[in-house]
């Protein structure tokens, strides 16, 4: 969970995927290793980080001006509509992978 929620913030506040998941995986990096979480745990909480970066695309997002300008949204039909899509997506995302982590716990994975 604090690997999604602290990769949405980066995205939110400075706009770039990349850049979020660059520093959420740079932040979080001592803590995983030291957590001694198994190798597929690992990789779902990498996959958590990339969903967390995954949503709240807005104005300081280059993608969403490519997809407003190349649609010819407007900026708040952007916000109504490529935020929301980005952001359902992302949540939708993490949900899926918290379940995936559910399931693997209760199989030793």
């Amino acid at each position: 969970l604090m690997a999604f929620i602290l990769a949405a913030v980066l995205r939110a506040s400075q706009g770039s995927a990349t850049v979020a998941i660059i520093t959420t995986a740079g932040l979080l990096g001592a803590s995983v290793e030291a957590g001694g979480y198994t190798p597929v745990q690992t990789a779902l909480i990498l996959v958590a980080i990339g969903f967390g970066a995954f949503g709240l695309s807005h104005v300081n997002d280059s993608g969403f001006w490519i997809v407003t300008r190349y649609l010819g949204l407007s900026v708040s039909d952007g916000l109504r509509t490529w935020t929301v899509l980005t952001t359902i997506l992302g949540v939708a995302g993490f949900l899926l992978t918290f379940a995936v982590w559910g399931l693997g716990s209760g199989m030793g994975i």
